[in-house]
């Protein structure tokens, strides 16, 4: 618990003093019809949702927010500050086997939370750079255990169908990852973990990675995802 408690934290921190000192209005290329505003009000407001849901130790219940607090005008890298603050106070209170309602099911528990905001996190750092004009690579081994996290929280949308089977490899971190029916695999996808990451994420093209076998089966599965 307490590394992925860091790592949102950090990457969030980033987040505010970039866009602190950045044009609000930006346009955010991997999110199309965001501004760079748009981005950093949408993390927030997920971070204070989880916050709130954790401290309610129910996992049977999705938890809502009577009256969502939106940030104030002129305020919102401050208002930002206080959401990831919130959602680390959470976690750290509840600790790491807390009961938690969470949209993609099992394991319903506050240490499953900490590690998707990990991960959401992450990638919408990787956001706000490329905004910026200043994007590189994820780090390895938070995007490594991002395409595990990404597969299992997705596992329910992926399809029995042969044609849907993909098998995942990482050239930089010797990670490989099967996803669909058992059997044969039309296809494989190679790339960097960051690159496969930002791939399931929707943030770069198919094209950008080497792909063996049928990229159709690749579109199949990928078309299949719904990014929440």
């Amino acid at each position: 618990m307490a590394k992925w408690i860091e790592v949102i934290e950090n990457y969030s921190d980033d987040i505010a003093s970039r866009a602190g000192d950045a044009d609000l209005t930006l346009a955010v290329p991997s999110c199309p019809d965001w501004t760079l505003g748009d981005l950093v009000v949408h993390l927030g407001t997920v971070q204070r949702f989880w916050a709130h849901n954790l401290m309610k130790r129910n996992s049977g219940e999705r938890s809502t927010l009577d009256d969502p607090e939106d940030p104030p005008d002129g305020a919102v890298v401050d208002w930002f500050r206080s959401s990831t603050a919130s959602l680390a106070s959470a976690l750290r209170e509840v600790g790491d086997d807390s009961p938690c309602w969470t949209w993609w099911g099992d394991p319903l528990t506050s240490g499953a939370v900490a590690r998707h905001q990990a991960h959401e996190a992450a990638v919408h750092n990787w956001d706000v750079k490329l905004a910026l004009g200043i994007a590189r690579p994820l780090a390895s081994s938070i995007a490594h255990d991002g395409i595990s996290e990404f597969l299992e929280v997705h596992r329910s949308e992926f399809s029995d169908d042969a044609h849907a089977y993909v098998t995942f490899q990482s050239t930089n971190t010797n990670g490989t990852w099967h996803v669909g029916r058992d059997g044969e695999s039309p296809a494989t996808v190679a790339g960097s973990a960051s690159q496969l990451v930002l791939l399931l994420n929707g943030r770069v093209p198919l094209s950008a990675l080497s792909v063996q076998g049928s990229p159709e089966s690749v579109q199949t599965l990928l078309d299949g995802i719904d990014l929440q």
